[in-house]
C-alpha cells in the first residue's frame, strides 16, 4: 500500500521519536552508572533529536491543511518552517560541541574506561545512523526538506555516538582525541545547520525562477500559438508544492480581445498540463515595426 506524504511524515516522525526514547533511556543509564559526563550528555543530545521529530510531525500536520482566507494558497510553507527549526538547531548543537571540545582540551579531561559504554555507543551509532539512512530514503521519495534536515540531525547525533565511543576506547593513550575529533564534529554539524537555514530561507523570501525555469516556461508558452511574440515579466510564488506563476505576452494589438483571451486562457491550461503550475496571463499589444 502507497503512503500519503502526510503519513511519510508521520511515520519518520513517530519511528524517531520512539527510537530515540530508547535510545536515550540506554545510554542516560549507562552513563550515570559509570559516571562518564560525556555519555549522559550524549544521551541529552539523542533526547534533544525527539523534538526535531516532533517539529516534523507537526509541520506535515499544519502543511496538509486546506487552504483557508487567511491563507488562499495553503499551507504547504509550514514544513519550510519546520525545516528551518530543525536546521537552526543543528547549529546550536554544533556550537555546543565546539564549546564542550574547547572545555575538555583546556581541561585535558580524562575519559572513564568501560567496554560497557563502548558497545553501547557504538550501538547507538549504528541505530542512529541506520535511521539516518531511512529518512534520507524517504525525503528523496516525498522530496521532503523537513525530512532530510531530520536526518542530518540523525546523523550528527550517529558520528557524536561513534566519536565518544572511540574517544573512550583510546582515551587512555591520547587524552586530546576526543576533544579534536569534537571540533570536526562541531564543524561538520553547524555547516550542515547553516546550509539547511540558509536554503529554506531564501524559498520563504522568494526566490527568482532559475534560467532552465525560465527557459522551460518560455518554451511551452511559444508552443501554444505562433502568435505569441514575446514572454516577459515572469514571476514564480512557491507554497510547498503548490506553485503559482505570472507571466506577461505580446500579441498583436489589431487581435480581437476574445481572441487574444482565449489564447491567454490556452497558455494557462497548458501550463497546468504540463507542469502542474496554477498561471496568470496578462496580454500586452506588440509594438508595431
Amino acid at each position: 500500500m502507497k503512503l500519503s506524504r502526510r503519513s511519510v511524515g508521520y511515520l519518520e516522525g513517530v519511528a524517531s521519536t520512539v527510537l530515540n526514547s530508547v535510545l536515550f533511556s540506554a545510554k542516560y543509564f549507562f552513563g550515570a552508572m559509570y559516571n562518564s559526563i560525556a555519555v549522559v550528555a550524549d544521551s541529552i543530545h539523542t533526547l534533544s533529536d525527539s523534538l526535531t521529530s516532533i517539529v516534523v510531525i507537526v509541520g506535515f500536520w499544519v502543511r496538509d491543511k486546506p487552504a483557508d482566507k487567511e491563507h488562499p494558497f495553503g499551507h504547504e510553507r509550514a514544513e519550510a518552517i519546520a525545516t528551518i527549526v530543525i536546521g537552526s538547531m543543528l547549529i546550536v548543537i554544533g556550537l555546543e560541541f565546539l564549546q564542550r571540545s574547547y572545555g575538555k582540551l583546556v581541561s585535558r579531561e580524562p575519559l572513564v574506561y568501560s567496554t560497557q559504554l563502548v558497545v553501547v555507543l557504538a550501538l547507538s551509532a549504528i541505530a542512529k545512523e541506520a535511521l539516518a539512512l531511512w529518512a534520507f530514503k524517504l525525503a528523496k521519495k516525498i522530496n521532503a526538506p523537513s525530512i532530510r534536515a531530520d536526518a542530518w540531525h540523525h546523523r550528527s547525533d550517529a558520528i557524536a555516538s561513534a566519536l565518544i565511543a572511540i574517544a573512550i576506547y583510546l582515551g587512555s593513550s591520547f587524552w586530546w582525541l576526543d576533544s579534536v575529533l569534537g571540533f570536526i564534529t562541531s564543524a561538520l554539524v553547524t555547516y550542515t545547520g547553516i546550509a539547511i537555514v540558509f536554503e529554506r530561507t531564501t524559498e520563504l523570501l522568494g526566490r527568482a525562477p532559475s534560467r532552465d525555469e525560465v527557459k522551460k516556461l518560455e518554451e511551452l508558452v511559444h508552443s501554444v500559438n505562433p502568435r505569441i511574440s514575446d514572454v516577459h515579466h515572469v514571476h514564480v510564488h512557491k507554497y510547498g508544492d503548490h506553485v503559482e506563476v505570472s507571466l506577461h505576452i505580446r500579441l498583436d494589438p489589431t487581435m480581437p480581445l476574445h481572441e487574444a483571451h482565449a489564447i491567454a486562457s490556452n497558455v494557462e491550461k497548458r501550463i497546468k498540463e504540463v507542469l502542474g503550475w496554477e498561471s496568470t496571463v496578462h496580454v500586452e499589444p506588440k509594438a508595431p515595426p
